[in-house]
């Protein structure tokens, strides 16, 4: 595939923290529901617990979306397209869930129902060999982007986002509509988690 010359580092979209900070992760809002809704009587014969449940939650949640942003921002200022050299596959499961698979830069996000397969790809980036193991359906032709210095790789697929290299040499980084109800959900989450908290601390003075 045609890639167009870059130099580095580059500029980085707004898109990819607003991503990072709103993306839903149904994992989060699961354990969030663990945290209240099971241990229910917990709550209520030890009330003075809950403040410090709302704000050690935000406070999780907060430092695991920082450090996701955190290992995207080497690879977008300074990563280049790596060149791939060799790809194993083999099936890891079956089911129904939702998936991103590439197709050079262009990304198709959907539900899919079969084999889910594990793809190690083994990629060169500036003279360094690694390997990146995509899991989902077989590993065709995506782009991965790899760190020049740091073993750090990924395919435009992981990204919550779509991304593209355009003729200036900066990323253009866009967000697929059916994102935002995602993100209205994740805002939802952490309002209530902040009202919780300030609510319930300011009944232990009363």
């Amino acid at each position: 595939m045609s890639v167009s010359p870059r130099d580095v580092p580059r500029w980085v979209p707004i898109t990819v923290p607003l991503t990072g900070a709103l993306r839903w992760d149904w994992r989060e809002s699961y354990s969030v529901f663990v945290a209240f809704a099971v241990p229910v009587l917990l709550w209520i014969h030890v009330p003075v617990l809950l403040p410090g449940a709302f704000f050690g939650l935000i406070a999780l949640g907060a430092g695991i979306r920082i450090r996701r942003i955190a290992s995207w921002w080497p690879l977008l200022r300074s990563g280049e397209v790596a060149s791939v050299d060799s790809v194993e596959r083999w099936t890891t499961g079956a089911g129904t869930v939702t998936l991103s698979h590439a197709t050079g830069w262009r990304v198709h996000r959907g539900w899919f129902t079969g084999d889910i397969t594990t793809s190690r790809v083994g990629y060169t980036a500036a003279d360094r060999r690694g390997n990146l193991e995509i899991r989902g359906l077989p590993y065709t032709d995506g782009v991965i982007l790899a760190h020049p210095t740091a073993p750090k790789a990924m395919c435009v697929s992981e990204f919550p986002f779509d991304l593209n290299d355009n003729e200036n040499g900066r990323w253009s980084a866009s967000v697929p509509p059916r994102f935002w109800a995602g993100a209205a959900a994740t805002a939802a989450v952490y309002l209530l988690l902040v009202l919780g908290g300030v609510v319930s601390s300011g009944q232990l003075w009363f």
